[in-house]
């Protein structure tokens, strides 16, 4: 029989994933006219420029959980960080490879010089996502911080795998093993194993049912965010339906 804290944590694990699932961005009207091919790639070399951006304050969280967390969690964090800047290969065929390198190679492919990728303006909900995520990897508990990174990072690979990829080769003829594509692929298999790791560890440190209520709380509150920032670039891009600004601000 099952230990109460073994049940606890299958329990809490289970429905972090279903918060995942909810909110999974997959479903997003983004996600479904690149799926059929009626998205312009820019589009989505705007969203990964944007998601560059993200990285950024990503880099900080990572930081600050690295400094709070303890062996098994610097680890993994240490783990994915040596991936992510290329110097260790990651899933692919393709090797070791930076990770922001392989976004200027798609948005250039689609579009988007580094020039513009580097310069691009954080929409509102953009911002709000990124400064959230960094927040609570500074203030939340550890296991709170890793159930929220799980709802981010495992979304990728469904993402890539049953939206992106399939969609570049059929639509916009770019095979998962041209240089646009190698991000996409890498992710779908990397972040697959990242955020598994994720999931095994905050189940781990969500000890108490007011720890696990609080990473469900935190969860949705970070995947609504994200979908909020998808529909800021879809809207913004693809629909042309921009804010009102005051009539002073062009």
């Amino acid at each position: 029989m099952a230990s109460a804290i073994e049940a606890t944590s299958a329990g809490i694990t289970d429905r972090i994933i279903a918060i995942r699932d909810k909110w999974h961005f997959k479903q997003h009207p983004l996600s479904k006219s690149l799926a059929k091919g009626e998205l312009n790639l820019r589009v989505l070399a705007v969203y990964m420029a944007q998601h560059a951006k993200y990285v950024r304050y990503g880099l900080q969280a990572f930081g600050h959980l690295y400094a709070r967390g303890a062996a098994d969690v610097r680890k993994m964090l240490a783990e994915n960080m040596a991936e992510e800047e290329g110097l260790i290969g990651g899933h692919t065929d393709h090797g070791a490879h930076d990770h922001m390198q392989m976004i200027y190679d798609f948005c250039e492919i689609a579009g988007l010089t580094k020039d513009e990728v580097l310069n691009v303006t954080m929409t509102p909900g953009w911002y709000g996502r990124s400064l959230y995520y960094l927040n609570v990897a500074r203030e939340e508990p550890v296991g709170v911080v890793l159930a929220m990174q799980f709802t981010q990072e495992g979304q990728m690979p469904a993402f890539n795998a049953e939206i992106v990829l399939p969609a570049l080769e059929t639509h916009y003829g770019i095979k998962r093993t041209d240089r646009a594509a190698i991000f996409f692929a890498e992710h779908e298999m990397a972040d697959e194993e990242h955020s598994s790791r994720q999931l095994q560890l905050a189940a781990k440190y969500l000890d108490t049912p007011a720890l696990e209520e609080r990473a469900e709380i935190v969860a949705e509150e970070m995947c609504k965010l994200r979908w909020g920032c998808t529909s800021d670039t879809y809207r913004m891009e693809h629909l042309r339906q921009w804010d009102e600004l005051p009539p002073t601000v062009s």
